[in-house]
């Protein structure tokens, strides 16, 4: 194939592929593409989750479970309220989350009862496990929630406790703006006020 195209044409065929490598690779260093990293916190003690005894895993993935189910039935309610107000935008968004959500509830009850049947084996290896998985979902719980939050707008608005300072700066005039000095007689210079918002 090359011996028919001859000189000028391989030279041709050489610099279409240069010149699409070269513009491949310039693509790939200007890209902005990120990657979701979700940091896994273990339940229950913050120092070792291993170091739980079995009645504490359970009793904390009982909670995680708990927490779970109530993030849910929150994104049903704002999902219902959305509909309710024919918002389609905020619907879509909380549908998908919800499915997730639910998707994610029954996965966590399944680790749950697998947990609960591990501790009831005394096999402190599936316990881990599952517990560890449980803490995993966990913190997928807590992404949900903030994505939620994000399709309905609340993060918005969640600034946490309001506080108000009041500073009175010392070397504000006395002067009221609202009354109005009189123009003195001429032959006084008359300089008059600043514009003030005051009418």
């Amino acid at each position: 194939m090359f011996s028919r195209m001859g000189t000028v044409g391989q030279a041709l065929l050489a610099t279409l592929l240069v010149g699409g490598s070269l513009g491949y690779a310039f693509a790939q260093e200007d890209s902005d593409s990120t990657v979701d990293v979700i940091q896994v916190e273990p339940l229950g003690a913050p120092d070792d989750a291993a170091a739980l005894s079995p009645a504490a895993q359970a009793k904390a993935a009982r909670s995680a479970v708990a927490s779970a189910s109530a993030s849910c039935a929150a994104q049903s309610q704002a999902l219902k309220s959305a509909k309710r107000e024919s918002d389609i935008i905020r619907a879509t968004c909380l549908k998908d989350k919800l499915d997730q959500c639910n998707a994610s509830l029954q996965s966590m009850k399944r680790r749950q009862a697998a947990l609960d049947q591990a501790i009831a084996a005394r096999d402190s290896g599936s316990s881990n496990h599952e517990f560890t998985v449980i803490g995993v979902l966990s913190q997928k719980f807590k992404a949900l929630a903030q994505a939620a939050n994000q399709c309905v707008g609340q993060d918005l608005f969640d600034t946490g406790e309001t506080q108000v300072r009041e500073e009175v700066d010392l070397f504000v005039p006395d002067e009221n703006p609202a009354v109005i000095d009189t123009a003195p007689d001429w032959p006084i210079p008359y300089i008059p006020p600043p514009v003030s918002g005051v009418t």
